[in-house]
């Protein structure tokens, strides 16, 4: 146990956590209720460290769970609906940057979107469309006649620019100064926050490909086992 804690990194309780979350091949007891690895477990082990920089905790531990039941093909595809959603974000991130730096250096027409056509161009939920305005980060305007709640296009811009900054800004309150300040003569310190957020799903990419590479050699020594 001793040797596995100093190879792999972690405590014991974290080893102890992955055994009995079914992650691993199972383990030999001896009599004295000692637990006795072999290579695999080793391999399991790194694997598990390196899918969690790729994937969230949910699904590194799927696919860990999946490649002890030797369902290959269901990892697999497992693994590529994360990688279609991470090409989803940076396809988003594009759109948002190209439609913010389009904008006209003037005042801006009042072109307007409902909160469903907004939640779907800015790729959030309206429950979160609706917090954010209740914490005073955008504005809409509701339509007496059709009970309609639309949002000009100054409040679109800011909503895009709230969810790029919510990438690399943990708080609101330090959003909303940085919206509060934004005009129409200086978006210099939203093409700084796009090529952090954009930096950072470069890493993430990065990371979850080495940790495929990974786990796609510890499912070939599965295979062998």
């Amino acid at each position: 146990m001793k040797q596995m804690i100093a190879y792999i990194g972690v405590s014991n309780t974290t080893l102890k956590r992955y055994e009995s979350n079914g992650l691993i091949p199972s383990v030999f007891y001896t009599k004295g209720n000692h637990r006795r690895y072999e290579e695999i477990h080793l391999i399991a082990f790194r694997t598990i460290r390196n899918l969690l920089k790729g994937f969230d905790i949910p699904v590194a531990y799927q696919l860990m769970k999946l490649a002890k039941e030797k369902k290959f093909t269901e990892a697999n595809w497992i693994i590529a609906q994360s990688q279609k959603e991470l090409v989803k974000k940076k396809e988003t991130l594009k759109m948002h940057k190209e439609f913010i730096l389009s904008l006209p250096q003037k005042p801006l027409k009042k072109t307007t979107m409902r909160i469903g056509e907004l939640a779907k161009f800015a790729n959030i939920e309206t429950s979160t469309i609706r917090y954010w305005e209740e914490r005073g980060l955008i504005k809409g305007i509701r339509d007496e006649s059709s009970g309609y709640r639309f949002y000009e296009k100054n409040e679109v811009r800011k909503t895009i620019i709230i969810s790029l900054l919510r990438k690399s800004v943990r708080y609101l309150d330090e959003i909303k100064i940085i919206v509060d300040e934004i005009n129409d003569e200086s978006l210099s310190s939203i093409r700084k926050h796009y090529t952090v957020a954009n930096r950072e799903l470069d890493i993430h990419l990065e990371k979850q490909l080495e940790s495929i590479s990974v786990y796609m050699v510890y499912c070939e020594k599965l295979r062998q086992h």
